[in-house]
């Protein structure tokens, strides 16, 4: 049902900056659009051949936002971030703004290296972040890493002998965007591997509900201009459940993804003496 809902909501958001155009393009191009970025490589003809099926003859072009992608200003941030603008590279950096239009939670997933966040200098979450900050929309993103520190010590505790209520590192964090006044994007991005353990605690922060609720009676909510976003390598221990409630952007290995370029690492070989 959140799929549905999340297609529905691309759908009619394309039919609003489209009023003419037809029904069953608006739906292929939602289908299309919002699924794309979360299959693999080899599975992308399978897709396209569904699609192609239940929507014969039908070839709509993707909805660009050329204020985002065409003025440059993507291809801006990267050269900043010393990274070659692969066009591949800049599809996926468009389109995990597309997602975070859509969902409020997100999984970059992606093997180590591949260029989720970081390849050399940067990658495709930086060069989002970098991006927001070229067009003064005053960006701030806090990095967790969940695997480091207990539940506990991640939501908070209260002593069981002086029941006193010790706060923990992502509810102190929540509350502290929360506190943000300005209109600006704010991440949290959740930097380590799913763990049944801690990901169930987020459940109502990443469904419809957008509240953290602490042991404490306290809730957080989870304002429009915060999102979540999970760096992970795969979802082999994530459930049903966890997975219906994000949307998901694949980053393929086969793919070049924020390549350095030459000149930046040969300079950095040179600054690290080797040669």
């Amino acid at each position: 049902m959140r799929a549905i809902k999340s297609v529905l909501v691309v759908a009619g958001s394309l039919k609003r900056g489209d009023p003419g155009r037809a029904e069953d393009q608006v739906l292929m191009r939602a289908l299309r659009d919002f699924n794309i970025p979360k299959i693999v490589t080899d599975d992308l003809p399978v897709f396209m051949g569904l699609i192609g099926d239940l929507f014969p003859a039908l070839d709509v072009p993707r909805k660009r936002d050329l204020n985002f992608e065409k003025v440059g200003l993507i291809k801006q941030s990267m050269l900043e971030l010393k990274l070659q603008a692969e066009e591949s590279f800049v599809l996926k950096v468009v389109q995990l703004e597309e997602l975070l239009q859509v969902r409020h939670s997100v999984f970059v997933i992606g093997n180590a290296g591949c260029g989720k966040s970081q390849v050399g200098l940067a990658g495709v979450l930086k060069s989002l972040h970098k991006t927001y900050q070229i067009m003064k929309r005053k960006p701030v993103a806090v990095d967790l890493d969940p695997k480091a520190v207990t539940c506990d010590e991640l939501f908070g505790i209260i002593h069981p002998s002086t029941r006193e209520w010790k706060d923990g590192l992502f509810s102190t964090t929540m509350r502290d965007l929360a506190n943000i006044t300005h209109k600006g994007p704010k991440w949290i991005i959740l930097d380590g591997d799913i763990d049944p353990m801690w990901i169930e605690s987020l459940n109502t922060v990443m469904d419809d509900n957008k509240v953290l609720t602490l042991a404490s009676n306290e809730r957080i909510p989870l304002n429009p201009t915060m999102r979540l976003l999970f760096e992970i390598s795969h979802l082999r221990t994530a459930t049903p459940a966890t997975v219906s409630r994000a949307g998901i952007l694949y980053i393929n290995p086969v793919d070049k993804y924020g390549t350095v370029a030459p000149h930046t690492l040969i300079r950095q070989h040179m600054d690290h003496g080797h040669w």
